[in-house]
């Protein structure tokens, strides 16, 4: 009898012991850190995109280190316990950052994409501990392994910690970074509370000029743990997420306006030098023309085709009141800066209709600067003009100039 109860009991106890088990588990979640990098353009002359990023809260303290690199905050905090001169580097206070990586950026409108490369520069951290100085492993100077010392500030009075800030050696493939402080014994225990982690970062992005307008969105997931991305070495207890995600957000407006002088409406084509040549008697002139000048403020990428009121093959045409028609060329010139497929654009014609417009890109801000509209009738149309006499000559042609792509 006791025997078979206790069987039953031993039974009843290791099935409760798999319930707690089970139930510990289910609550040990996995938490997912996020963080935001954000960037504009806004069609400015500099040409380059203004961060946007909340900075990290050293730069409060050290803020020309935040003007040389850019710097944000991470929301990882954990617990440490460090053992000085462990024959094991991840024993000491230890932070191994992640390598260099590439991400897309994708319009939130049209989808379109583009490449950004994403590296860690530097960490800063605030180790909270013991009230002596001396004692917290991240005072002293001596850095060893993939990082290299930059500064160091401690309270000797509440809140009794140290805040240090270390550059990485090789950003495309950070090692670890591990402090050496000669303060304490052989085998000397420290255990500390780390927060205010921050990181100096560089992200390279395509020039501004060279996207199309829109709010690009992307993002890049790290792993927080031993052998991880971010990788804190032994000791680590209280860490308050698994993973770290970093939401890439830029924001692209160009500027982009076209101005042309009063009466720009109303092109009057005429020979070069004006009529006078002919009616003196000294021939045909060789073509009909006119050029509508303009200013352009340009910071991004843009498309130009005409209509035409009146077509003739694939170009737009002018007729006379006894229904003859001819050809007249429409070519436009854009000021230095801006190309097309790689070269200046100088009298290049338009194409008919938006299937068939042309690309432009801005390689450099163009802000107030001249452009023009070649309108012209070629020398052998200009003959058959002449052939109707007294004839008016009209049609209309409307050029779009086309920024939203």
């Amino acid at each position: 009898m006791s025997e078979c109860l206790n069987n039953r009991g031993a039974s009843r106890l290791s099935w409760g012991l798999w319930l707690l088990l089970g139930l510990a588990a289910a609550g040990r979640e996995a938490v997912a850190l996020e963080a935001l990098v954000s960037a504009e353009y806004l069609g400015d002359a500099s040409g380059r995109f203004e961060n946007t990023t909340p900075l990290a809260a050293y730069c409060q303290r050290w803020s020309a280190d935040c003007r040389e690199m850019r710097a944000m905050q991470l929301p990882i905090t954990y617990d440490r316990t460090t053992i000085k001169n462990s024959g094991d580097v991840r024993d000491h206070f230890y932070v191994q950052l992640p390598s260099a990586r590439t991400l897309d950026v994708f319009n939130s409108t049209t989808g379109e994409s583009y490449r950004l490369n994403f590296e860690f520069l530097g960490v800063s951290q605030q180790v909270q501990g013991t009230p002596e100085l001396r004692v917290n492993p991240v005072w002293t100077q001596f850095i060893k392994g993939g990082c290299t010392y930059r500064r160091t500030f401690g309270y000797a009075s509440r809140p009794y910690a140290t805040h240090y800030l270390w550059l990485v050696r090789d950003p495309k493939s950070p090692a670890g970074c591990y402090s050496i402080h000669d303060a304490m014994s052989t085998g000397y225990t420290v255990k500390t509370s780390v927060s205010n982690m921050g990181i100096a970062y560089r992200l390279t992005m395509p020039e501004p000029s060279r996207m199309k307008p829109g709010f690009y969105t992307g993002s890049l997931t790290y792993s927080i743990g031993p052998g991880g991305d971010f990788d804190f070495g032994n000791g680590v207890s209280a860490i308050n997420g698994n993973s770290l995600t970093l939401n890439f957000e830029l924001d692209v407006q160009h500027a982009f306006v076209f101005e042309f002088p009063p009466g720009s409406d109303r092109a009057v084509l005429e020979p070069p030098g004006g009529w006078s040549a002919w009616l003196g008697g000294r021939g045909t002139p060789q073509r009909l023309q006119r050029d509508v000048p303009f200013r352009l403020w340009s910071t991004g990428p843009f498309k130009v085709y005409k209509l035409c009121q009146q077509y003739q093959g694939s170009g737009c045409a002018i007729r006379s009141s006894d229904n003859h028609s001819v050809p007249v060329s429409i070519a436009l010139s854009l000021p230095g800066g801006i190309q097309h497929q790689g070269k200046p654009v100088q009298r290049l014609e338009l194409p008919t209709g938006r299937a068939a417009a042309l690309a432009f890109e801005s390689v450099t801000p163009v802000l107030n600067r001249p452009g023009q509209l070649h309108f012209t009738v070629g020398p052998e149309d200009v003959k058959a003009m002449l052939g109707h006499p007294g004839s008016r000559y009209e049609g209309l042609v409307t050029v779009v100039f086309d920024a939203e792509l």
